[in-house]
């Protein structure tokens, strides 16, 4: 494997741009809304229903993903007005990074749990 032409501390360093994509995808908000709108455009109120998420910070992560432009933001000029969220084409490269992350987590879940359990009872001792 070949070696960047640069050195990683100014490819990952505080404000880059791929720093600040790294951080976008760490989100576990990012990771669920994700899942949400690969199964297309979305309501504001379904996505916070569905995530058990409040609305200030789902507001806040949308507008972070629609700045990003992995998430489109369409109004619809109706009473009351509508608006819905999607993917955007770079959004939707997320998708297949989302799906790994969500299959480690259903898979390791299980021993993330006994492991825990296995902590607090050590620690209780």
């Amino acid at each position: 494997m070949s070696t960047p032409p640069w050195p990683e501390a100014e490819i990952y360093g505080a404000g880059t741009p791929t720093r600040e994509a790294v951080e976008r995808m760490a989100s576990r908000w990012t990771v669920l809304i994700t899942h949400v709108l690969e199964g297309g455009p979305t309501r504001f109120n379904d996505l916070k229903n569905r995530l058990g998420v409040s609305g200030q910070v789902l507001a806040r992560t949308l507008r972070d993903l629609e700045r990003d432009g992995l998430v489109a933001r369409r109004v619809y000029p109706e009473v009351p007005v509508r608006v819905e969220y999607e993917l955007t084409a770079l959004g939707g490269t997320m998708c297949p990074v989302v799906r790994e992350i969500r299959r480690w987590a259903e898979l390791t879940a299980p021993a993330i749990g006994d492991a825990r359990a296995a902590y607090d009872q050590s620690q209780s001792s």
